[in-house]
């Protein structure tokens, strides 16, 4: 057999420990996860050969992330562990996609008859998830976890502002909830930039002049002001039709790319934007800096929230959520590039008038 990465996902690793170790001693790459929404990013930036997750410690929502391992990476096992306490639970977690269930604590000799069996070519499928297909779901679990959060969040907030306006302006207390509430801010524009990558965004669409949203998003990116080392060469066609979007989120996509370029060009270089109409009823916009450029290995992936990967050293929401809102306008997204010759994002738009 063929070495095989593998993640174990439980709050208690020592219930792997043993099945670990035995399975690492056969040239298996092992790793342990506390939680399935861990499991499910591990997944989603590298598909797993084999996922075991405790299954019996799992509420019901996080029963849902356990079925959408099996989409995000369809052609890895995926194995639920329960202690005999659970077993009751087994029916449930094989018809959520559990290619079979374990003990716990996990028994290296029964994991490695399961794979025996498994990996057998009659059993195993060479379906593979597209792009399109990844990044939908991706969206659906993005707006669930936004709109989880959101409810809450809007309680603690209200509640911190009643505390704050009776807490003196100079006692400590006030302070203290300053801070909180704009903490909160900050974990509301995540939640924010989740509903737009997930398409589920109060976004208002209108005619939209493009060259107008463009300039102002490169003056809101500050691309041009990292101590004077990034210079903008802009090219708009004059006359362009107008598009059919909400203006201030076509501008924070825009804005975002224009910030990607920037961290990716950290010792100088030249952004290049332009606006064209390609004659077949779309607006383009391209951005194009002269960066050390992204490995072909992490194309794929750039778009994915959170994604680190390449020289361009973008982390968080900022392109999984321009992807989001350019995909919400009927619109495209794509990325071009080769190791050390930059990168080109480039949007295509439908003309709307």
């Amino acid at each position: 057999m063929n070495p095989l990465r593998m993640v174990f996902v439980g709050p208690d690793a020592s219930a792997f420990t043993e099945a670990m170790d035995a399975l690492a001693a056969d040239g298996h790459q092992t790793q342990c996860v506390t939680s399935p929404f861990k499991a499910l990013t591990a997944n989603t930036r590298a598909p797993a050969d084999l996922t075991i997750i405790d299954a019996s410690r799992l509420d019901d929502q996080m029963l849902e992330v356990f079925e959408a391992l099996k989409d995000v990476a369809p052609n890895g096992l995926l194995l639920a562990a329960v202690t005999p306490a659970a077993r009751g639970r087994a029916a449930r977690v094989l018809n959520l996609g559990s290619d079979a269930i374990v003990g716990l604590p996990a028994d290296g000799d029964e994991i490695r008859a399961l794979l025996a069996k498994l990996l057998q070519p009659a059993h195993r499928s060479s379906e593979t998830v597209s792009v399109d297909q990844k990044f939908q779901w991706l969206g659906e679990f993005a707006g669930g976890v936004a709109h989880n959060i959101n409810n809450p969040l809007t309680t603690v907030v209200g509640y911190l502002q009643i505390l704050r306006a009776q807490a003196e302006s100079t006692d400590q207390v006030s302070s203290v909830l300053s801070i909180m509430l704009k903490e909160c801010d900050r974990i509301s524009d995540i939640v924010k930039n989740l509903l737009l990558f997930s398409g589920n965004g109060n976004l208002q669409p209108r005619p939209i002049d493009v060259n107008r949203a463009v300039d102002s998003a490169l003056l809101l990116s500050g691309a041009a002001e990292e101590n004077g080392r990034v210079r903008i060469e802009r090219s708009y066609q004059p006359s362009l039709p107008s598009v059919m979007a909400d203006e201030e989120a076509l501008k924070l996509a825009c804005e975002n790319i224009a910030v990607n370029a920037r961290q990716a060009m950290r010792e100088g270089g030249v952004l290049s934007v332009a606006t064209a109409e390609d004659g077949a009823g779309h607006v383009l916009i391209r951005f194009t800096d002269t960066g050390p450029g992204i490995e072909r290995t992490h194309l794929g992936k750039i778009f994915e929230p959170f994604y680190s990967g390449g020289n361009n050293g973008s982390v968080g929401l900022g392109l999984a959520t321009s992807y989001g809102i350019i995909k919400g306008f009927g619109g495209t997204i794509k990325v071009a590039s080769e190791d050390g010759e930059g990168a080109t994002f480039e949007v295509e738009l439908p003309a709307g008038v």
